[in-house]
């Protein structure tokens, strides 16, 4: 079995769990660890490209097209950019979306009533050509991966 399946089931994970903050769930843990929430997706997502290209059960031409399928498309581009300015606080070379994204405007929703307390959380992300929304952002990634799944058959 390819190893790579591991990290694209965490990635997938992660965003679910963004998926149901985005919509509204259950407000069980202090907010911060929603935050967090969003950042892992962003994490795992762009490392999915680490573990394609480190799956040694991958074909050659997979491994080769991982970085040339990332600069060609803007969600990943966006993403990689995302993850190492988390890693590192501020993005220092390399940028590769060359818009320079940042977290911005954090909007939280309460819902409360007869059933439990549910909480929605929308993030944007800044960019040089305008504010996006992060789950979109993050949708569009995992679209992305899967088309590179299905363009190479894995």
């Amino acid at each position: 079995m390819a190893l790579y399946i591991e990290q694209y089931d965490r990635m997938k994970r992660w965003y679910d769990k963004f998926a149901a903050l985005n919509q509204g769930r259950p407000h069980d843990s202090p907010s911060e660890n929603y935050v967090d929430e969003i950042y892992a997706f962003f994490q795992n997502a762009y490392h999915f490209k680490d573990w394609l290209k480190n799956d040694g059960t991958l074909a050659s031409p997979v491994v080769k097209d991982v970085e040339q399928f990332i600069n060609g498309d803007r969600s990943l581009r966006l993403c990689a950019d995302i993850c190492n300015s988390l890693k590192h606080l501020v993005l220092k070379k390399g940028e590769r979306s060359k818009e320079n994204p940042t977290f911005g405007r954090k909007q939280y929703g309460l819902s409360l009533g007869a059933g439990p307390t549910k909480i929605k959380l929308e993030y944007e992300i800044n960019t040089a050509s305008g504010s996006v929304d992060a789950f979109q952002l993050a949708t569009d990634c995992m679209a992305a991966w899967d088309k590179f799944r299905a363009k190479h058959g894995i």
